[in-house]
Formats: structure tokens, C-alpha cells, sequence
């Protein structure tokens, strides 16, 4: 069923009808990697909000991520110093595929990060580093003009069992226009059949070269250098900030040229001077400040940041008790809920009375809100977290 159609829900102890959970303890996982069309940055986003569970019982680290990513179409890269055989077992439910791949990553000692529309799995030191690695590269190219262009144009790429990274590389330097001076500098090793979504050559040859811990850099005469990976001066900070962080981020950049900075999804990274940083918090603090949303709705947000941005309920004769009611609900729909039940008890509204509501391809929020608003009742939401009082709460936001 295509993600947006409506889902259909029903209360009173019938089981809500999901898709897209992995079992893959059950089923024969392919060894080999297929060609999926991956999803492109902005689908990407979206995709990594989606719920999803997985069951694994001993499931091979690479072969587990080769599932999720064909089933999700959303490429996953594993790095070369991580045991591809080693086995999961991880039961986790109704949770973002973002948060399943962080799971996955946090148990195994790995870390996530996210390069244009692909997510990297690795040691913690290279996840941390290699966004604002790549940023710093294509920056670099961008002020070589005509040098640096071609390999600023994003393609998909895929290579076969065997290859090398050394091969990979100097077939890419060919590519961008580039005389590779020292291949003999990159390590031999042999990696799977691989395919990668639309990547610049640029944050090619970085993904590849990190995992040695090395860079490059690139003359004006076009002559490409594999050089020791040396780490920037300052700290690295995340602001996560929703929407707009493309906008955001350029402006950040431009007023504050000490600091590298990069959008990624609903984040901002920075890499800078401690003042600077701090500097930023309280920017990115005004910035959410202006975010704040009404009662009754959630943040104004991309579908990048809201997991049920995309999707639709319908329940046709749902009943209970209304605390009965918003527990299943929020079970069901994997959110937390803040609720002062006390307050509520006080402002006249009976928990344990028995109520009926019905909708029809309805948003989350307005699914709430036919549950809520006619028993007194509001919320806010943010992502999976909402916060019910009355609607004559003095303390409401």
C-alpha cells in the first residue's frame, strides 16, 4: 500500500493494520545487492520518518541493512571497518527508520551519519566528521571554478563485487577532468557489489578515503593529492531546527565564515570556534522560539521532521473510555503523551466516561482533536511526543 493511503485503525483490542516490518529472523536474506532506486534528498528525509519494526534474531550486520534498504528504498552504506557478519538480534517497534537504524548502529558501537541521500554506518570518530568533511571539499571545489565543477554534479553510482577503492578513486579523478598523483597512497582492499544514489564525485572520493583516514586535495592545475586526514580546528555542534535548515544554513554560513556549515535533514551541523557555537545556540533557541505552535495543531514542519506528515487514519466506529481511548491511541501510533490527569479532573472532565468518535482519511492531529476537543480537552504535538490539558488550562502554551 502506497504510505499516504489512508491507514485504517480500530480500537477496543483490534490490532491496527501495519506494513513495511522487517522479520528478517524468518525469511532468506540476499547476499548480493540488488538495484533499488533509492529515494532522493528530500524523499529521503521523508522515508527516514516512517515507521517501521524489526525482529532479528542473529541476522548478519550487512545482510540486515541490505533489507532495509531495498525494503525502504533508502541506500544505507556500511564502512569498511565494520564486521559485516557480525549478528544482531533487535526487536525494536513502531519506531522512526531513522531511530531503527540508530539502534542498530548504538548496539553494534557505530554511529550514523547522513551524506546527501544516503545514511552511513561506521566508527564513531568517522560518522562524526564526515559531513563536514565532505562540505569542506565541495567548498574547496566550488572556489576552483571550472577545475572543481564536474565533480560537483550529484549521479548515481554503483561498482561490482571486488573492486577496489584505489580503482574507484582513480576512476572518479578521471571523470572530474583530474590527474591523480599518488594512487599508490590508497590501501588495497576488496569491497562487495555496492549502489549508491545520486552522489557528487566529490562526496564520493571523501566516503571512500575517510575510512582510511585520509583526504585529498585538488590544485588549481587540476592535479588530485591523497593527503593525511587532519581534523579542523574547533568542535562540531547539531542544531536540530526542522524546516528551512537549507535557508538557514546559508545564511549561518555567510555570517559566521570561521565555521563550516552544513544542512542535513531537519539539522544543522557546525563545525567552529566555542564562542561561535554558543553564538549559534542562541539563534537556533529565537529560531525555534518562532516555530512555537498553536493549540490544537503541531509545529508548522516538512515532512522531513513529522513521521505522520504523510500519512491518513480512518476510524469508522471507535469507543472507550476517553483515558482508555488516549492510551491505546497514543500505544498504537508509538507516541508519548504528557498528560496532567489531575488538571483535568479538576477543570470537570470525567476520564473513565465512555465516548464514540469517527473520521474519515484524517491528519494525526485531526484524529486527536475528534478524540479531545468535544470532552474539553486540547493538545500540542511535536513529532511522536503530545501534551493534552484542558482547554482552559491557564498554563497552556
Amino acid at each position: 500500500m502506497n504510505h499516504s493511503a489512508a491507514v485504517f485503525i480500530a480500537l477496543l483490542g483490534v490490532s491496527i493494520l501495519e506494513s513495511g516490518a522487517d522479520s528478517a529472523n524468518t525469511q532468506t536474506l540476499s547476499s548480493t545487492v540488488s538495484r533499488p532506486i533509492f529515494a532522493a534528498e528530500e524523499e529521503f528525509w521523508q522515508r527516514l520518518e516512517r515507521t517501521t519494526s524489526i525482529y532479528w534474531t542473529d541476522v548478519p550486520l550487512r545482510e540486515g541493512l541490505l533489507r532495509l534498504a531495498e525494503t525502504h528504498g533508502v541506500a544505507i552504506f556500511l564502512d569498511r571497518r565494520c564486521d559485516p557478519g557480525q549478528p544482531v538480534t533487535l526487536t525494536v517497534r513502531q519506531r522512526s527508520l531513522r531511530d531503527v537504524l540508530l539502534e542498530i548502529a548504538h548496539q553494534r558501537g557505530y554511529e550514523l551519519a547522513f551524506l546527501g541521500p544516503l545514511v552511513y554506518i561506521g566508527p564513531a570518530d568517522t560518522a562524526n566528521r564526515l559531513e563536514i568533511v565532505a562540505a569542506q571539499r565541495r567548498k574547496e571545489l566550488q572556489a576552483l571554478g571550472r577545475i572543481g565543477a564536474s565533480a560537483l554534479r550529484p549521479a548515481p553510482i554503483s561498482w561490482p563485487r571486488l573492486s577496489t577503492p584505489r580503482n574507484l578513486v582513480l576512476q572518479w579523478a578521471r571523470e572530474a577532468g583530474w590527474q591523480l598523483a599518488n594512487a599508490e597512497e590508497i590501501p588495497h582492499d576488496l569491497w562487495p557489489e555496492t549502489s549508491l544514489p545520486a552522489l557528487t564525485i566529490a562526496d564520493r572520493i571523501t566516503l571512500v578515503l575517510l575510512q582510511f583516514n585520509q583526504t585529498y586535495q585538488v590544485s588549481e592545475s587540476g592535479v588530485m593529492t591523497v593527503v593525511p586526514f587532519v581534523p579542523l580546528d574547533g568542535e562540531i555542534k547539531r542544531f536540530r531546527i526542522g524546516g528551512e535548515t537549507s535557508v538557514l544554513a546559508q545564511r549561518w554560513a555567510q555570517q559566521f565564515p570561521d565555521c563550516v556549515v552544513v544542512a542535513s535533514g531537519p539539522e544543522i551541523l557546525v563545525q567552529g570556534p566555542v564562542e561561535t557555537l554558543s553564538e549559534l545556540s542562541r539563534l537556533a533557541a529565537s529560531f525555534e522560539s518562532l516555530q512555537r505552535p498553536s493549540l490544537g495543531t503541531s509545529p508548522p514542519a516538512t515532512a522531513a521532521m513529522d513521521p505522520f506528515a504523510q500519512r491518513r487514519f480512518t476510524v469508522r466506529d471507535g469507543r472507550g473510555t476517553l483515558e482508555g481511548v488516549i492510551r491505546q491511541l497514543a500505544q498504537q501510533l508509538g507516541m508519548e503523551v504528557q498528560f496532567d490527569a489531575e488538571a483535568a479532573r479538576r477543570k470537570g472532565v470525567r476520564l473513565d466516561q465512555l465516548i464514540e468518535f469517527r473520521v474519515t482519511n484524517a491528519t494525526v492531529d485531526e484524529l486527536w482533536r475528534a478524540i479531545l476537543e468535544p470532552r474539553g480537552l486540547t493538545f500540542v504535538r511535536t513529532g511522536r511526543t503530545i501534551r493534552i490539558f484542558p482547554a482552559s488550562h491557564a498554563g497552556a502554551p
